[in-house]
């Protein structure tokens, strides 16, 4: 809705309630059925500011109305001038409000996923298309590497490993777009992926000057995962977060055991994410770095979505961000990754 269409119906619905209000003042001391009359008109308004904004600024036009609408019933002498009459219209104008509000609203977010997995299903038709194209480049180009080694071009080798593994990474993240395939989940405790790659984020806070800090969950987080995709968001989210917080700052990774789920949170002490950015963070395509393609979050979120999992972002601005994943916990009906002959069975 552009700003202009937006000013135009709050200037109809303001427009509305002051001719209502100058026809339900106009009888004072008129008749009754003028009275129900001016009454009932004021739903227009109410009705159209929660059909075109939404719950908020319905409940907002119920409110002023109600306060216009109280004083002239009040000094009147009729029938709907008793204390408990005004407080049940008052209620009445509030209710219809908050009820065609909430299911504006609620129409609208359902709008916004539908559109949501519709785009997602046609950028992954699409990198599906561009990964099997750049995974037929990328299997040239490692002949052509090796034809090189053949020929000894030590002095390209190094700069052309660099683009290799580059291209390798963006292959890879355009294929996470592909339409959702069955994942195989297991029972695997959360807090053993993260132990084992504890010492390599180490030595990348390290050579950073970051503070790197684990806080793990006492009573373990075992959980319905794949062990490589979920190792795979958590390296991402952990670049990110490296490559955003200043040396002599701290990175906290926690884990939390709660009901259902398990959470994992991935703390960084970085510039933070802008208002305005948070809902777009793991939008495909949107990038706050200049170099970056924006793909890496939407990437993150299109496999924890696909395991059932999900993640969100947090971030007060100056004051870093926080990562938050949410993984469903263990069932008895998956197989058990810490017993490899089990998990074959």
């Amino acid at each position: 809705m552009s700003d202009f269409v937006k000013l135009f119906k709050v200037a109809m619905i303001v427009i509305l309630v002051a001719i209502i209000t100058a026809l339900h003042y106009g009888t004072m001391h008129g008749r009754l059925e003028l009275h129900i009359l001016h009454r009932e008109l004021y739903f227009i308004p109410i009705l159209l500011a929660s059909f075109w904004f939404g719950i908020k600024f319905g409940l907002v036009t119920s409110v002023v109305v109600s306060i216009i609408y109280v004083p002239q019933v009040h000094f009147s002498n009729t029938p709907q001038s008793t204390t408990l009459t005004i407080g049940f219209q008052i209620l009445i104008f509030i209710l219809v409000a908050i009820i065609l509000g909430y299911l504006v609203d609620r129409q609208k977010r359902r709008q916004q996923e539908v559109l949501g997995i519709e785009n997602m299903a046609l950028l992954g038709r699409a990198a599906t298309a561009v990964g099997h194209e750049m995974q037929d480049l990328l299997a040239a180009l490692k002949r052509l590497a090796g034809k090189g080694r053949e020929l000894k071009w030590t002095e390209l080798e190094g700069d052309f490993e660099g683009e290799m593994a580059r291209l390798e990474k963006m292959v890879e993240t355009l294929a996470s777009f592909a339409p959702k395939e069955s994942v195989q989940l297991f029972s695997y405790d959360l807090n053993l992926i993260i132990r084992e790659k504890l010492n390599e984020y180490k030595k990348l806070a390290n050579k950073a000057g970051v503070k790197l800090e684990a806080k793990l969950d006492e009573n373990g987080c075992p959980s319905e995962i794949n062990i490589e995709k979920i190792g795979g968001v958590i390296d991402q989210i952990m670049k990110n977060a490296l490559e955003v917080t200043d040396a002599g700052k701290m990175i906290q990774i926690r884990t939390h055991r709660k009901g259902s789920y398990c959470t994992l949170e991935i703390e960084d002490e970085g510039p933070g994410i802008k208002p305005e950015h948070l809902p777009k963070m793991f939008t495909p395509f949107f990038t706050t770095k200049k170099m970056g393609q924006g793909l890496a979050l939407a990437s993150c979120r299109k496999v924890l979505r696909d395991m059932g999992c999900d993640i969100q972002a947090g971030s007060e601005q100056g004051k870093g961000a926080t990562f938050t994943v949410t993984i469903p916990r263990e069932s008895s009906g998956k197989p058990l990754a810490v017993n490899p002959i089990a998990t074959v069975i």
